[in-house]
């Protein structure tokens, strides 16, 4: 019998799933577990379980009756804020069905007679990415295989699939404990309470270079604007911004803020293009940028004079004329980054505080800034710890779709952050190293056995780690301050990681967006979430480190009813080299160091290779996978003549290769039902 996924019948439904996934994804509804980290291309919950419910059941079912089970047993009381999601449906004009609430608070709603089609059906996801496929078949009642290449993807699959059904609320009360250690343990550290002001939540900040003309520093500000924000009628509420002030040889920073000069603000007309405010009879003018990237062009805020193209001798060019230059401040801070400091350095420009439930900025002083030259000293005095990661990053980081990354400046994923954060979060790494170990000796201490006591402390660390990993994404320099939301914003929310220009910096202890406080509480909401999904469920899991062109962990004999699958869309998504971001400091916070070199600890198989009786250290996805990962980039075959075309071809050789491995694992009546 025919499924409905290969009916013209699911086109009566398909626009009211459609619907409701878009609302999942923009409109609030996301799924908690989403906020434990970034990951790209997520699938909507609500379409994953359409997806697979269409995959199994007949195109005699009722559109209605299937719709009903995609939105969710209404009788269930429901996870967070689908206790008020009571109604499953509602008719609207033109005799059409739209579905009420979130659906994915809801376990799904099987007919009675279908059920037990659902429970005896085995499902294999080769591309399993964050896991939204999968999760939605087990709560379906299906055995589920989800296989990724990408060790990173198998640590994040390991945490949203299979510790949640195999530890259940437990997991969550160890999580939060082990969280909370962490923190106090590093508001205990000396050097914290030396490098960072309590009272500060963000701080902001730029590179500075040394004017070739004059010779004096001067910071390279994007934008200028703290806050600007507006209320739900659309008028301000908050408007901020700080300018330079020339003192001396030093470029001084003031705030402006309007709020505090006027009081109310809602009456201010704001040209935000222009940088023109009017306010109460008086205009402000917001000073506009002085660096241009796209045109390799930087302005000097003391002398006024444009910074353009160097030669390797340091000498200063206003154009190239054929001449072999580059541009002065990629330059600069390759000098930087190389070790010669003369050219470039990091400065801080603005502190942000909370007071009162409300925002306050002041200018960062030289005593800030003198924190962080204080970090780079502590830093030097433990270089060579194998908990800083020095391995490099893809050296192709602007050729090839999809993949941004600033190799002008750094080759080291070590460089993406400022002394103080890289000294930070090797102290969480070794913290979270330690956690492991206590939760192991603790369970043992209750009488569990070696073997349970590890796979429940890799467990807790796991989840550990996922919230170090969250936070690096808000704490490095290619960070930024969003004004219109008053929040810093993440490193890896697009195709790529920037170069920016004012990043900030968290306080890894307080309450603000990004900080390692905030992330242990996202992990939390997230898991509990996820118990509560899979708590009711006779679905199994089992997860793969695996090629989907060859699925060789999976035994040849063993065959599925059921492949639904989510695959790589050519060059959108670069994941290997981006979820490398990640990598490094995963693979540190799940190993252990004996000082020279991590060695195995938990989940060895994802950041090690055994080769004969030893391991050998996977430094990183894009020099051990990029060549395996079904999508394109001509970067990763810059020693290939024509290599966007080879690059392309390369894609469909793969692409064919695992639709095959598909076939090949699907029993004789199977299914695939590939989803983009």
């Amino acid at each position: 019998m025919p499924r409905l996924v290969e009916s013209t019948k699911i086109y009566d439904v398909i626009e009211a799933v459609n619907k409701k996934a878009l609302s999942e994804k923009q409109g609030g509804g996301r799924p908690p577990f989403w906020e434990m980290v970034f990951w790209w291309t997520r699938k909507p919950l609500v379409g994953a379980r359409a997806t697979v419910m269409a995959s199994v059941l007949p195109d005699t079912i009722d559109p209605r009756d299937f719709l009903i089970g995609v939105a969710g047993d209404r009788n269930f009381l429901g996870i967070g804020k689908g206790k008020k999601d009571r109604r499953a449906l509602r008719s609207v004009e033109g005799n059409k069905i739209e579905i009420e609430g979130t659906p994915h608070r809801f376990p799904p709603k099987i007919p009675e007679k279908y059920r037990s089609d659902f429970e005896s059906k085995k499902l294999l996801d080769p591309f399993a990415g964050f896991g939204s496929i999968p999760l939605e078949a087990m709560r379906l009642g299906m055995d589920v295989t989800a296989v990724e290449l990408l060790p990173t993807a198998y640590v994040f699959l390991k945490a949203v699939l299979e510790y949640p059904a195999k530890y259940g609320k437990d997991l969550v009360e160890s999580v939060k404990k082990w969280g909370s250690w962490v923190i106090e343990k590093l508001k205990e550290d000396e050097d914290i309470w030396e490098l960072y002001d309590d009272d500060v939540a963000v701080y902001i900040g730029t590179w500075e270079v040394r004017c070739p003309h004059c010779s004096r520093w001067t910071p390279l500000v994007a934008n200028w604007w703290l806050a600007r924000v507006k209320d739900s009628s659309g008028k301000y509420e908050r408007l901020v911004f700080f300018k330079p002030v020339k003192d001396g040889n030093q470029i001084g920073i003031e705030i402006v803020d309007l709020n505090r000069v006027h009081g109310d603000v809602s009456e201010a007309a704001v040209d935000a293009r222009r940088g023109i405010i009017e306010i109460g009879g008086a205009r402000y003018e917001v000073p506009s940028t002085n660096i241009y990237v796209k045109g390799s062009k930087a302005w000097c805020l003391h002398c006024g004079m444009e910074i353009r193209f160097v030669d390797d001798r340091g000498n200063h060019y206003s154009e190239r004329s054929g001449r072999d230059v580059e541009w002065y401040v990629k330059w600069a801070l390759k000098k930087y980054n190389e070790g010669d400091e003369r050219f470039a350095r990091q400065r801080l420009l603005v502190k942000v505080k909370v007071a009162d439930g409300d925002l306050v900025f002041e200018p960062a002083t030289r005593k800030d800034n003198g924190k962080l030259e204080r970090a780079k000293e502590k830093l030097k005095q433990i270089w060579g710890d194998p908990d800083i990661p020095i391995e490099s990053i893809p050296s192709y980081g602007h050729v090839g779709g999809g993949l941004r990354f600033p190799t002008y400046a750094v080759d080291k994923w070590y460089q993406f952050f400022n002394p103080r954060q890289l000294l930070t979060l090797v102290k969480l790494v070794k913290l979270i190293r330690e956690a492991g170990k206590r939760v192991e000796e603790e369970r043992l201490a209750e009488g569990w056995s070696k073997e349970d006591a590890f796979r429940f402390a890799e467990a807790v660390t796991t989840y550990l780690a996922i919230a170090l990993a969250n936070t690096v994404d808000f704490n490095s320099l290619s960070t930024y301050w969003e004004v219109v939301w008053c929040t810093n914003k993440r490193s890896v929310a697009f195709r790529g990681i920037a170069m920016t220009w004012n990043w900030t910096e968290g306080l890894v202890y307080a309450d603000v967006t990004g900080s390692f406080t905030r992330s242990i509480n996202s992990v939390i909401e997230g898991l509990s979430y996820l118990i509560s999904a899979v708590s009711n469920t006779k679905g199994r899991v089992q997860i793969l480190l695996d090629d989907a062109t060859v699925l060789s962990n999976i035994p040849p004999e063993e065959k599925f009813d059921v492949v639904v699958t989510d695959p790589p869309y050519m060059d959108d998504v670069a994941y290997t080299e981006l979820s490398d971001f990640y990598y490094v400091w995963l693979k540190r916070a799940l190993s252990d160091s004996d000082g020279r070199r991590l060695v195995p600890r938990f989940l060895p198989e994802a950041f090690f290779r055994k080769v004969g009786a030893k391991y050998r250290e996977i430094e990183t996805q894009w020099q051990e996978f990029a060549k395996r990962e079904v999508s394109t980039n001509p970067g990763r075959f810059l020693d290939v003549e024509n290599r966007n075309e080879h690059a392309e071809k390369h894609f469909r050789e793969l692409f064919t290769q695992a639709m095959i491995s598909i076939r090949n694992r699907l029993k004789e009546d199977g299914i695939a039902a590939i989803y983009f």
